[in-house]
């Protein structure tokens, strides 16, 4: 009896220790630096490029991240005026970011250029070195990223989920460069 108990303890120790899911996940909250995931998922520069490039991914999930390392629940973009969820479009040096922008008012898209250092699964800007976001899980269908959140909202859990090829056109078809809206302000 006591090694039946002992095998169906040891069994669920095992389960609830091999899940991703974001309850669990907690972030090591170093001074002045971003949030260290607890554990992640290594990429390699190649597996880096053929997860992402060529696919259009949008953010499915956003939340804070807590200044204890924990993940908040809420939605990051209830309620939010002038922005909402981006939408990514890789290849080979840049990242088109689409998005909608209250202040122009429109849907908009800008390319920026990157880097991804795979020793911190870290996606940098290229035009000034400044973190993007960093990869914590991926899988074909669904990347986990962190990133810096806008204003003033400290780091974000963001869960991509990767686009169709129409929804990724039907993207491209419905956001204007950013160069080349009218802007209002």
């Amino acid at each position: 009896m006591k090694s039946q108990l002992l095998i169906v303890s040891a069994l669920c120790l095992m389960i609830t220790s091999c899940s991703k899911d974001e309850d669990e996940l907690v972030f090591q909250m170093v001074e002045d630096t971003r949030p260290v995931p607890a554990r992640y998922d290594k990429l390699s520069t190649t597996e880096f490029k053929n997860l992402l490039i060529g696919y259009g991914w949008k953010e499915a999930e956003t939340h804070i991240i807590n200044t204890d390392g924990t993940i908040n629940k809420d939605d990051y973009w209830k309620d939010m005026n002038g922005g909402g969820p981006s939408i990514y479009e890789f290849s080979e040096s840049v990242i088109i970011n689409y998005f909608w922008s209250g202040a122009i008012p429109a849907n908009v898209s800008i390319p920026y250029t990157y880097t991804y250092d795979e020793a911190t699964n870290a996606v940098y800007y290229e035009n000034n070195g400044n973190f993007w976001f960093s990869i914590v899980y991926s899988s074909p269908s669904e990347v986990t990223i962190m990133k810096r959140g806008g204003w003033g909202s400290g780091y974000l859990y963001v869960i991509l989920k990767r686009l169709s090829a129409s929804e990724l056109e039907q993207v491209r078809n419905s956001h204007t460069p950013y160069d080349q809206v009218e802007k209002y302000y």
